[in-house]
């Protein structure tokens, strides 16, 4: 499959044999000049509205329809987050560990009340969860994030070392996405943050040899003893349904994590 999004429309129309002339009829033009354009990568991403239509016309599947709106950076719309819960809300609502579900740009879309728990996340908070307004690093990085609150002295060098390797993580994922607004408006907002604004500095300016992974192991302050700490493993699978939404699962990794959720 292409990379770009004009090179993936171009492969499912191919797939279904439909020639650009055929698209172009039923898109209304009189000649194909423009879809070409667009299959070349030589015009900016059409409209959500454009693309749309385009789906329609050439009966894309619902997964083809999801990768290319991926593939094009298209965030999800509210009824995309809505139809996405029905699926994803059973399982993280009945996985008795913390689990949360996050979108491609990393805006925090839902999580369970284990995660709650845990993160010592406010209801207000969540509130904002439903409005899908809430970024992940504006929850990691806030000053009175149970992390940052409690951690001290060796651990919190260690702490921000794991947001420093969160830190790559998101700017490998996103590094053809660097010109879309929602991620400069996200950039902008966060450099008020100077944890984030120190951190955001230290690995654009030091060579970073961390492998990006989909798993990993974590260290979290015990909410009901910040003197004591809890250990996950953690998981982070995308949605077969739609690959722009991703299920962040924790798992206990000792005894004392496993016995706190007794």
């Amino acid at each position: 499959m292409s990379a770009t999004l004009g090179g993936l429309i171009k492969d499912y129309r191919l797939q279904k044999n439909i020639s650009q002339l055929e698209v172009a009829f039923a898109m209304g033009w009189s000649e194909p000049s423009r879809l070409s354009r667009i299959e070349q990568g030589k015009v900016s991403n059409p409209s959500r509205e454009f693309l749309e239509k385009l789906m329609a016309i050439m009966k894309l599947e619902e997964e083809e329809r999801n990768d290319l709106l991926l593939t094009g950076n298209y965030i999800p719309n509210t009824e995309e987050i809505v139809k996405a819960k029905k699926i994803y809300g059973p399982f993280i609502n009945n996985w008795p560990y913390p689990a949360a579900v996050f979108d491609f740009s990393w805006r925090t879309i839902d999580l369970n009340q284990p995660a709650a728990n845990i993160y010592n996340v406010s209801d207000k908070l969540r509130e904002q969860f439903k409005k899908f307004q809430l970024h992940r690093f504006e929850i990691v990085f806030d000053k009175d994030f149970i992390q940052n609150k409690y951690l001290k002295n060796d651990e919190l060098p260690e702490w921000h070392e794991f947001l420093c390797k969160l830190l790559t993580q998101f700017c490998y994922l996103q590094k053809n996405r660097t010109k879309e607004d929602w991620y400069i408006s996200l950039i902008k907002k966060m450099m008020t943050n100077q944890l984030f604004k120190t951190l955001w500095q230290k690995i654009q300016f030091e060579k970073n040899s961390s492998v990006i992974q989909n798993f990993g192991n974590k260290k979290v302050v015990n909410p009901k003893d910040h003197f004591k700490r809890l250990e996950f493993n953690v998981f982070l699978e995308p949605m077969m349904h739609d690959p722009r939404f991703y299920i962040d699962m924790q798992v206990p990794n000792n005894k004392e994590t496993f016995e706190y959720f007794k």
